[in-house]
């Protein structure tokens, strides 16, 4: 993996290039609470966790991902006193949050999987807590589509719009917002959504 090659030779540059180039940082941070809890799920090898933390002190990040060799350089390369890693799926976490993360997770996730990720997050949500999902949008992603099949060589790759995913993650979730932006080289897409009322 790309990733894993990179954070050994240069953990300072592929912070850089994963929040600067190939995400929004401060649009994202603007999203995020200042302080509480937020669990990042498919953290990789943890730079931005790194990055958030680092900007937001008073909030504690877990970072957890399904493979063991991303939490293992995560730990080694992009650790800082609030900010913790797990090598673990969301269903295995306890515990609640103020924030629940995911950051490009869902077009690596196969659609028959959205159900039960989203479901998860309503029993780890505190009351006012939130999930934020920040993704790719399929009309205008074909350069993301390319780099994630031909430069990480990932499997699947599953784009969406905004307004698909956010009507899959109305099933479970009430949408609080949601936006596109685009941000070179491909547009993004916001999801915040809380708990559904009682």
């Amino acid at each position: 993996m790309i990733q894993h090659a990179l954070i050994k030779r240069s953990p300072r540059f592929l912070r850089w290039y994963r929040t600067h180039i190939l995400l929004d940082l401060d649009r994202l941070l603007a999203y995020l609470p200042a302080q509480g809890r937020l669990v990042d799920v498919g953290c990789g090898v943890g730079s931005l966790d790194y990055e958030i933390a680092h900007r937001r002190p008073a909030l504690n990040v877990v970072g957890i991902d399904i493979d063991p060799t991303s939490v293992m350089l995560a730990q080694r390369y992009n650790t800082l006193p609030n900010v913790r890693y797990a090598h673990r799926a969301l269903q295995a976490i306890e515990g609640q949050f103020d924030c629940i993360l995911f950051v490009d997770v869902f077009h690596h996730v196969t659609p028959q999987e959205y159900d039960a990720l989203l479901q998860t997050c309503t029993g780890l949500l505190r009351p006012s807590g939130y999930v934020l999902i920040k993704d790719i949008e399929r009309s205008g992603g074909y350069i993301s589509w390319l780099m994630d099949r031909y430069i990480s060589g990932c499997g699947g790759v599953y784009l969406h719009n905004c307004d698909e995913m956010a009507d899959i993650v109305s099933r479970h979730l009430c949408v609080l917002a949601s936006r596109v932006r685009f941000r070179f080289p491909f547009p993004h897409y916001y999801i915040k959504a809380g708990r559904l009322p009682e």
